[in-house]
């Protein structure tokens, strides 16, 4: 579905398939040069439905911004990115994503999640399992880098780059301060929270995204337009819930860990998460991973705020309250 939703300013619903995700928000800005913010997955279902939203605005070239590493928002660039097109992108994760196309980072990656108690013996190595593996772009892009405060102009709007790090090291958000309009990719999003979960270049993320919070919520922002699910009406009040929310989970991972010294894998494995299954060992694997990973980041923001212990037995990390 293409849906202009302001002045030169159109939403294209990509779908996701097999994802609990289900589709993603791709954004597409026309005028005398044209913008499209985010992809989709590199899979044919993703690029027909970008396809056919560009045969729809009759548009043959754009310049792409991409708002952070995550393959569901960049996994389309080579296919959609001609000679001549700029593609934007902090340098954080700009330098990450072409990390990510060859299997280097897909080692270090694995390497980090077994030394927070991920069970290599029960999954194998755990980006096996991991959806970014299999639909990142095949290939280095020649990014062109922004940062804090850079303004690029397009349809009529200046839409100035801020650095949101937490969702990723490097996630980054667009922002025209006179048209009140933030296009914040996975840094708030309606119907789920944004997953927070230890990152190459980023120890405690969770620290890094509550610090994005705050100072995105100092904006003046009318339209807050988000990579997926449904439209944010309030961003303001939808904020206090993400806060509310990770309080309640760093609660939550207090209690679990009780007088016990415990891994982060353990940790997911009690935590409470909405997903239709009736224990942790029906989880889909992907999805004990994304838990796992949330429960490494609220463990390492108690532990840098000196909550809670963390020592190293056999190359893992245990943590204890």
């Amino acid at each position: 579905m293409l849906t202009q939703i302001a002045d030169n300013i159109y939403r294209k619903v990509v779908p996701l398939p097999n994802n609990p995700l289900r589709e993603i928000n791709a954004y597409i800005i026309t005028g005398e040069k044209n913008l499209l913010i985010d992809t989709g997955f590199n899979r044919p279902e993703c690029e027909e439905a970008l396809r056919n939203a560009f045969d729809e605005l009759g548009i043959e070239k754009t310049d792409v911004f991409i708002t952070h590493l995550h393959s569901d928002h960049c996994g389309l660039v080579p296919k959609f990115a001609k000679e001549e097109s700029i593609i934007y992108s902090g340098e954080t994760d700009g330098e990450l994503m072409n990390f990510e196309a060859g299997n280097l980072y897909w080692k270090i990656l694995d390497d980090m999640f077994l030394k927070f108690g991920f069970p290599k013996a029960e999954f194998g190595r755990n980006t096996d399992i991991h959806p970014g593996r299999k639909y990142v772009h095949d290939c280095k892009i020649d990014f062109t880098y922004v940062a804090e405060g850079d303004v690029l102009e397009y349809g009529g709007y200046k839409l100035k780059a801020v650095e949101t790090p937490g969702h990723t090291p490097g996630h980054m958000c667009l922002y025209d301060e006179e048209k009140k309009i933030l296009f914040c990719g996975d840094h708030i999003l309606g119907t789920i929270t944004p997953n927070i979960t230890i990152e190459l270049s980023a120890d405690n993320p969770l620290q890094d995204y509550l610090d994005s919070l705050a100072k995105v919520e100092k904006l003046d922002v009318k339209m807050l337009l988000t990579a997926h699910g449904t439209p944010v009406e309030n961003m303001y009040d939808r904020i206090k819930e993400l806060y509310k929310h990770h309080e309640d989970r760093l609660a939550e991972a207090v209690y679990i860990l009780g007088d016990q010294w415990k891994t982060p894998y353990e940790v997911a494995r009690d935590m409470t998460w909405e997903i239709e299954c009736r224990n942790w060992e029906e989880f889909p694997a992907p999805q004990k991973w994304f838990a796992t990973g949330e429960a490494i980041s609220h463990l390492q923001y108690l532990y840098y705020s000196g909550k809670i212990s963390r020592e190293e037995r056999n190359s893992i990390y245990y943590y204890h309250k």
